[in-house]
């Protein structure tokens, strides 16, 4: 099945219309909100798309935070931001902007952005945890190997995790909350690969009709939910196999007694590069000596063949 459209894949006419953003915030931050009204919103076009939306709606107001306000001390630091969608409000605390899953400014507008996209396509029912994070990852870059080191992990720390386990993992502070980001992230552009980059927006508008997410989950994909969930869990499992391997004390002692050897033979072989080149020298600085003394014995021979008495004969000149 095709994968999610890039925005900057999509021909120009298919693009639909991107939402408009109303940015404010405190005194101090006003640089910080101009930055923010800079940002291309050509990114938004993939949430659009995911959503099935070809209108966004009303605009957005986005709300930049610091963290001295109340609402900053009163959110748990791990959390970067966090949508409205009944209100069509996003709020960002700048300063965590580069806390996983997000990297910067413009991934956490995107991020967030499209929560309340997906929030208007659901028609303000409620959406899954784990399928609403995992489809603004989806929508806000693609997969990359931080997101895929953190799957692996998580099948070391918490093995195969069911939906309301999944659900659970987000409240559970700052670790625990980025392994449910990267499950739900990895699990939601398996949908996606499997089903199309038009079954999220299929789901949402089931979602609006008033299905329950199961019900709506297999209208629009044609299969039961817990058995893409356990599909998805299988294609993982050579992780499980090892990981557990790569991580124990008998990998780790193989480890340390290859970098061992490894350091003995790069020694010797440098011990013995030394050894090569001190012959070398010892072998030229003979020739050398052996030239010189060469060229003292041809010096001589011609000093006496110039001068007959220093070879002790007379000679009569006629």
């Amino acid at each position: 099945m095709a994968a999610v459209a890039l925005p900057w894949d999509a021909p120009a006419a298919a693009q639909p219309l991107l939402p408009t953003l109303n940015v404010d915030a405190p005194v101090g931050l006003e640089s910080l909100a101009e930055q923010v009204r800079e940002l291309p919103l050509e990114p938004l076009t993939t949430a659009m798309t995911l959503a099935g939306m070809t209108h966004p709606g009303p605009p957005i107001n986005v709300l930049l935070i610091n963290e001295e306000a109340e609402l900053a001390q009163n959110t748990p630091r791990w959390i970067a931001g966090f949508a409205d969608g009944s209100r069509s409000l996003v709020v960002m605390f700048p300063d965590r902007a580069r806390g996983y899953p997000t990297d910067g400014l413009d991934t956490l507008l995107q991020h967030e952005v499209a929560h309340v996209l997906f929030a208007r396509a659901a028609g303000g029912q409620l959406v899954p945890r784990w399928f609403n994070e995992g489809l603004a990852m989806a929508a806000e870059r693609p997969a990359g190997l931080s997101d895929r080191s953190r799957l692996a992990w998580t099948l070391v720390w918490d093995g195969t995790l069911d939906l309301n386990q999944l659900e659970t993992l987000f409240g559970q502070g700052r670790g625990a909350s980025q392994r449910a980001y990267a499950v739900s992230g990895a699990l939601v552009r398996e949908v996606i690969r499997a089903y199309g980059d038009d079954a999220p927006g299929r789901i949402l508008e089931e979602l609006a009709d008033g299905a329950t997410f199961d019900s709506a989950f297999r209208t629009a994909t044609g299969a039961p939910l817990n058995w893409v969930v356990a599909r998805f869990w299988r294609t993982q499992q050579h992780w499980s196999r090892w990981i557990p391997l790569l991580t124990g004390p008998a990998f780790l002692w193989m480890g340390i007694t290859s970098l061992a050897v490894l350091a003995i033979v790069v020694h010797r072989r440098r011990r013995a590069a030394r050894r090569a080149a001190w012959d070398e020298e010892e072998r030229i600085e003979a020739e050398l000596a052996e030239a010189r003394r060469a060229a003292e014995r041809l010096a001589q021979e011609r000093l006496l063949g110039a001068d007959p008495k220093a070879s002790g004969s007379s000679h009569e000149v006629h």
